[in-house]
């Protein structure tokens, strides 16, 4: 007897597809206190098991991101935010705030 799976495989693939624009998360440059699930060695911030993708807060945190002290961290349904450092995001981002987020 063969037992029908495809409609919860096709779930956990939107589940991870919608994920899939952040990155893992990364060491951060430690300013103030880590954010949650990040801990500190030396002058970094450094991702533990849960941790959530994180970047330094530069103004107000883009949408779908929550403030952490001088971070934003990546709520669900978040996309890639990048800092600006140009008068312009790169192509495939748009503006907002300090922030390029990702059109995807």
């Amino acid at each position: 007897m063969k037992t029908r799976v495809p409609g919860i495989a096709a779930a956990l693939l939107i589940v991870s597809t919608a994920h899939a624009q952040l990155p893992p998360p990364a060491p951060l440059p430690k300013d103030g206190n880590c954010p949650s699930a990040y801990v500190a060695q030396g002058n970094e911030c450094i991702p533990q098991a849960g941790a959530k993708f994180a970047t330094a807060k530069s103004g107000e945190c883009p949408e779908a991101y929550e403030q952490d002290g001088n971070y934003c961290v990546a709520t669900p349904g978040a996309k890639l935010a990048i800092r600006r450092a140009a008068m312009s995001c790169p192509s495939g981002y748009e503006s907002t705030g300090n922030y390029c987020l990702s059109n995807k």
